[in-house]
């Protein structure tokens, strides 16, 4: 009887460690490409206003 208990532990523990394995790297890269594109839209927005703040030439 342990040994099913054995057995259902060290498979819910491979399933847990396969899973943080795919988890963790997706989770960081999502994390890097949400910032580097919150980045380029604060630049975009600097850029707008810098436009904006200097006289028409017209």
């Amino acid at each position: 009887m342990s040994d099913n208990g054995t057995l259902f532990f060290v498979l819910m523990a491979g399933l847990a460690g396969s899973m943080a394995l795919v988890y963790v790297p997706l989770r960081i890269f999502l994390t890097a490409t949400e910032r580097s594109r919150r980045l380029r839209l604060l630049q975009r927005i600097r850029r707008l206003r810098e436009e904006l703040a200097q006289p028409l030439d017209s």
